[in-house]
């Protein structure tokens, strides 16, 4: 038997194996950090600056919209500073690029840019040739209003815009994608757009226009808008392919508001937008004629808070222009003022006595003004967003009863515009507290009424019967129990809709539905108002309430991890 020689130390096999010399992996071994040169590091400040000055050129560039002197040194120094960083840590910069890691973040990068790239030349050719349009705002601010579209569709004729725009104008980019919006919609506009600063040849053809100014052609008919608003466009368009301007007269002489007047007398708001619309705006004064006659171009007669009566005389020459088939707008004034019921009572309509109080549904909650809210039901109110008539009188509607069970109603009924609310009341009591009187009349109210006098035919024979054929010769009335609501002074504080119901009315009348009411796209208004305990209530919470609970949650986690 042969004995083994024995080792006596306590070294294991692994621990042999330790001694031994094992080269390391280069790839698990973290090279060495050269020591940078001053030019090196002098290098990597220039690319932290010239990275900074980049992103301020691209940011200035993008909330100014100009590319002035400013950014074009910034972007300049930018790109001279990154190029020097390049230059002297360029072993670094290749390194980089050679990794790995650099190269499936620059693929990753080029994959994105592919997809975006795919994505912005569909919206590009989808735009350029107007498929997939769609506006997703919630006030349509990227299109164009209805009334705005059916002139445009309905154009028999070529019409050519021609404008002139520099990037300097403060509203460039809104004409330039109003006025494309109008080429999109109808292949009869021609959109023709010119630097003001540039195209000189143009500019001096067209008299040295204005930056902003817009020119609405069509045959030998020539319009010019200063601004560029949507309403003044499309009434320009209206005014060269009608070659005509409907006239509306303004009664005076009783105490009316004036359309020359300002402030709480006046009517300067509504002539603008009306003459905007391409009407021609003109008073009339009947009391003053041998032989009063209303106009024979007269298309609407205005009579807007009348206080005292027309004489006999005047009224007859109303009376006499409605029963031709004309069309009046009639705006009535507080009490003692004249409530023209011999106009309105021999078609149904009964001015009441008293004032509406709409406790439920009014301006800042004042009874005496009633505010309707989005109203509808007829082309004159569709589209409005609020309408407030201080003291308002009301009308009852004497409505025909239908000819048999089933038929349908006779033609001509007057129509309800404004209504108030069923908790609103008819206040006849001029002292004392309101609301006292258990005999009052309660609502809902009609506190506006349209009636249309050419279809006062009789109603068909039986149910299912093809209508009869609507006489057109008749003319048009719309009553309001309220004057105050179209002066200067409510428009200025707020109340726009006030005036677009004026300018839709006389429109309706004049049986210009295509520009009934075009009011300007504006975002809707997000303010929230808060009460009192509300506000305290929100206060408490964010910084009392938060940063409390926030110091216990981290009170509790180092409690736990102690």
């Amino acid at each position: 038997m042969v004995d083994r020689p024995t080792d006596n130390s306590d070294e294991t096999a692994i621990e042999r194996m330790g001694r031994r010399a094992v080269p390391p992996d280069p790839r698990l071994v973290a090279a060495e950090t050269a020591r940078l040169s001053p030019l090196a590091v002098a290098g990597k400040v220039a690319g932290w600056v010239g990275a900074a000055a980049l992103l301020v050129a691209l940011f200035w560039v993008g909330i100014t919209k100009q590319m002035t002197i400013t950014p074009k040194v910034l972007l300049a120094l930018g790109l001279v500073a990154v190029g020097f960083w390049v230059v002297t840590n360029i072993t670094v910069v290749v390194q980089q690029v050679r990794a790995r890691g650099f190269q499936a973040v620059l693929s990753s990068m080029l994959f994105t840019l592919f997809i975006i790239g795919i994505v912005v030349m569909i919206n590009y050719i989808a735009g350029r040739h107007s498929i997939f349009r769609a506006d997703w705002s919630e006030a349509k601010l990227g299109s164009l209003h209805a009334g705005s579209l059916e002139i445009v569709r309905s154009l028999d004729q070529d019409v050519t815009i021609t404008a002139f725009v520099s990037p300097d104008y403060y509203a460039a980019d809104h004409l330039r994608r109003l006025l494309r919006e109008y080429e999109i919609h109808s292949s009869r506009v021609k959109l023709h757009m010119y630097d003001t600063k540039l195209a000189l040849e143009k500019v001096e053809e067209y008299g040295r226009p204005y930056d902003g100014t817009v020119f609405v052609e069509s045959g030998d008919r020539k319009e010019e808008v200063q601004g560029g608003t949507e309403e003044q466009i499309s009434s320009a368009i209206m005014a060269v392919t009608t070659g005509q301007k409907t006239t509306v007269y303004f009664l005076t002489g009783h105490g009316e508001l004036q359309v020359d007047a300002f402030g709480e007398q006046g009517l300067t708001v509504l002539k603008r937008y009306l003459e905007n619309e391409q009407y021609e705006v003109k008073s009339l004064s009947l009391a003053t004629e041998k032989e009063p006659r209303v106009p024979d171009d007269c298309a609407v007669l205005a009579i807007v808070g009348a206080r005292q009566k027309p004489m006999e005389h005047e009224m007859k020459a109303i009376s006499s222009y409605l029963s031709e088939g004309g069309n009046l707008w009639l705006a009535l004034a507080s009490p003692p003022a004249p409530d023209f019921a011999e106009l309105l009572t021999p078609h149904g309509v009964r001015p009441l006595e008293g004032f509406v109080m709409d406790p439920a549904r009014s301006l800042q909650g004042n009874p005496q003004v009633p505010a309707v809210l989005q109203p509808e039901g007829h082309d004159i109110v569709n589209g409005l967003t609020m309408v407030a008539l201080p003291t308002v009188m009301a009308f009852e509607i004497d409505a025909p009863e239908p000819a048999m069970p089933g038929a349908p109603p006779p033609a001509g009924r007057p129509q309800v515009l404004l209504e108030s609310t069923a908790s609103a009341w008819l206040e006849t009591s001029t002292s004392g507290p309101i609301g006292q009187d258990p005999d009052r009349r309660m609502g809902p109210l009609a506190m506006a009424v349209a009636l249309d006098l050419s279809s006062a035919s009789e109603p068909p024979p039986y149910p299912g019967a093809p209508e009869p054929p609507v006489d057109d010769s008749g003319g048009r009335i719309v009553a309001i129990g309220d004057f105050d609501f179209v002066r200067d002074d409510l428009y200025q504080a707020g109340l726009q809709s006030n005036v677009f119901l004026a300018t839709s009315s006389i429109g309706w009348l004049a049986r210009s539905e295509r520009l009934i009411t075009i009011p300007p796209h504006e975002p809707p208004d997000r303010t929230m108002v808060l009460a009192t305990t509300q506000k305290n209530l929100a206060i408490l919470i964010s910084a009392v309430f938060i940063p409390v609970l926030v110091l216990l949650t981290g009170l509790f986690v180092w409690w736990r991890r102690r």
